[in-house]
């Protein structure tokens, strides 16, 4: 169907009507999305605080090591790849400090880590006050980045900010959208949703285009009639009603209808 074909008899679903400041709640994906959004903030913030503390930590280990350090000889026990995508290259020992013995373990260079070989001797630096802190003398110990912690919290808020700028468009169509007959005018599918390009005619009888993704079980093919809701004061502002993430209040989850 063409936009000039919906007629003037088309009439918006239940509850919309023509009028503003429509009570508006979250669904289910959107109440879904709240929470994680929350969850992303607390854990960036979390994860930027531990990953601080291991930081400083690890910085302070190697410069202790390089300046107190202590040189011993250690028996490789262990040369390995770990199960991280990098694949790693891992060595672990043994070696004597204080009358005692102990174990570590560390990342090595490439180059360095072919040469290994169990049971090979390899020089070590410990702390004499906590022969745990220690490290092959052979390259230098690496650390958490400083930037890191600054870089995860970071990512965290922004897509913390984009669900929250998600719901927060949806909510203000929903609630103050005003509703147009649309018409898709191509449709794609893109991995379990399907991207819409639609046309649809504001108050003034100007044609505007959007676009959007349907994740409603009914098949929207082109030609298919849909619900617009659009900002009056700015239409490139618009998307197809049901939303996902809000619905009106009192309303069933699967509000609306749509047509060919």
């Amino acid at each position: 169907m063409k936009l000039e074909e919906t007629g003037s008899g088309w009439t918006p679903p239940d509850g919309l009507g023509y009028s503003s400041l429509r009570p508006v709640r979250l669904s289910g994906a959107g109440y879904a999305l709240a929470v994680l959004s929350v969850v992303f903030v607390v854990g960036g913030f979390v994860l930027g605080d531990v990953l601080w503390n291991q930081a400083r930590r690890e910085n302070q280990d190697r410069v202790q090591l390089e300046q107190a350090g202590v040189l011993a000889e250690a028996t490789i026990t262990r040369v390995w790849r770990d199960g991280s995508k990098e694949h790693t290259p891992r060595v672990s020992y043994r070696f004597e400090a204080n009358g005692e013995g102990f174990a570590g373990r560390s990342d090595a260079p490439s180059g360095v880590w072919r040469t290994l070989k169990v049971g090979d001797r390899l020089r070590v630096r410990y702390l004499p006050a906590d022969p745990a802190i220690n490290h092959p003398a052979d390259w230098r110990m690496s650390v958490t980045p400083q930037w890191l912690p600054l870089l995860i919290p970071a990512i965290f808020l922004g897509l913390a900010a984009m669900f929250g700028s998600l719901i927060r468009r949806q909510w203000r169509l929903l609630m103050e959208g005003r509703p147009a007959a649309g018409v898709v005018v191509k449709a794609r599918r893109r991995d379990k949703q399907v991207v819409l390009t639609y046309e649809f005619r504001v108050l003034s009888g100007a044609v505007q285009k959007g676009r959007g993704s349907s994740h409603s079980r009914s098949v929207l093919g082109e030609g298919s009639v849909v619900c617009v809701l659009y900002d009056p004061e700015n239409p490139r502002r618009s998307g197809i009603y049901p939303f996902q993430l809000v619905r009106l209040e009192g309303a069933p989850a699967r509000a609306g209808s749509r047509g060919r």
